[in-house]
């Protein structure tokens, strides 16, 4: 057994309690966040009626509440629940760049699913679902967007998700804590536009910290993704003028060649982002048999996972809460 750790038959009550008070911490962080953002919108409506507040306003009532207030008071909750860290191992280059392929091919893989999903409830509800990542990602502070979607957001959320509730699920299961902390990572985002792969990077950056018990991996990963998807790919987008692309006719050799500048970059991210995506998908089918967890001490025996980490207050409030955000980006 790693670690010197026995398994033992688990208490499944105590392990409910243990849950409960994850599901607490949680939905404090969600509740805090929410509250905070609208309190700080309405006070910036006060402030600049007419909507024209300095650039750094609507990074800052959107991350704010959830950095300075909900995130520290969600962690005070979770001290509650001791951890249970894995064992620390490094990678190889070689695998760090296996797990690089494969997070690109699980943020394309889960937003294709989004595309989908979206469409087909768009489709049957009749409205059209608001993607709040837009506001952000198209944002012309560059340096903020830089700063807080390619190495802030990552760092945070891969310390609070990963190692926080990981290390805590961690002795009931290890492919338990996997796979609910990626849920409760893709509900958190809000949104089905990034539910789907937030949830399979999830998956993605939980199985690396598992085998590794070093966050340095899972943070890298994220910060390359973000970066990729929040930072290069909108100043490709930027760059291009989007009107002479739709209007281009392909016979009209002296229109293409004008665009050759912006169609080149914008071509070769598609072409790099494409070939990764196809790497990863090979290799992760090649690692799936690889896969193994750990026995851990308390693990929950078959058919008692989901209800011992969701039939609680906590857990059910959180969820409901974020099921509650995503309806909403259907609304107006």
């Amino acid at each position: 057994m790693p670690d010197g750790m026995e398994t033992n038959t688990p208490d499944l009550k105590a392990a409910r309690r243990q849950f409960a008070v994850l599901g607490w911490a949680l939905f404090t962080v969600l509740a805090v966040t929410v509250a905070g953002q609208f309190a700080a919108s309405e006070l910036t409506w006060r402030l600049w009626p007419q909507g024209d507040g300095p650039g750094w306003l609507l990074w800052a009532c959107s991350f704010a509440p959830l950095y300075l207030f909900a995130l520290p008071a969600g962690l005070l909750i979770l001290r509650k629940v001791p951890a249970a860290p894995p064992p620390e191992h490094a990678l190889r280059p070689a695998q760090c760049a296996a797990a690089g392929v494969i997070s690109i091919f699980a943020m394309n893989a889960g937003n294709y699913l989004s595309v989908l999903v979206l469409m087909l409830l768009q489709a049957a509800l009749g409205h059209t679902a608001a993607n709040p990542l837009l506001d952000y990602v198209f944002d012309d502070a560059v340096g903020l967007r830089v700063l807080m979607m390619a190495v802030l957001a990552p760092l945070i959320e891969e310390y609070f998700f990963r190692r926080q509730l990981i290390d805590r699920m961690r002795p009931y299961g290890e492919k338990l804590a996997m796979v609910v902390s990626a849920l409760v990572f893709g509900l958190s985002h809000g949104n089905l536009s990034q539910f789907f792969y937030a949830f399979a990077l999830g998956l993605v950056f939980g199985y690396l910290y598992l085998r590794t018990g070093r966050l340095r991996y899972s943070a890298a990963l994220h910060i390359l993704v973000n970066t990729l998807g929040g930072v290069v790919a909108p100043a490709i987008a930027n760059a291009a003028d989007a009107t002479a692309l739709q209007t281009l006719d392909p016979n009209d050799a002296a229109a293409v060649a004008a665009l050759l500048p912006q169609l080149m970059p914008l071509a070769f991210y598609i072409l790099a982002i494409f070939t990764a995506s196809l790497a990863g998908l090979v290799v992760l089918c090649v690692q799936l048999r690889k896969l193994h967890f750990d026995p851990a001490p308390f693990q929950l025996p078959r058919g008692a996972g989901a209800r011992t980490v969701f039939l609680n207050p906590g857990m059910l409030l959180f969820i409901a809460g974020t099921l509650v955000l995503i309806a909403l980006t259907f609304v107006g």
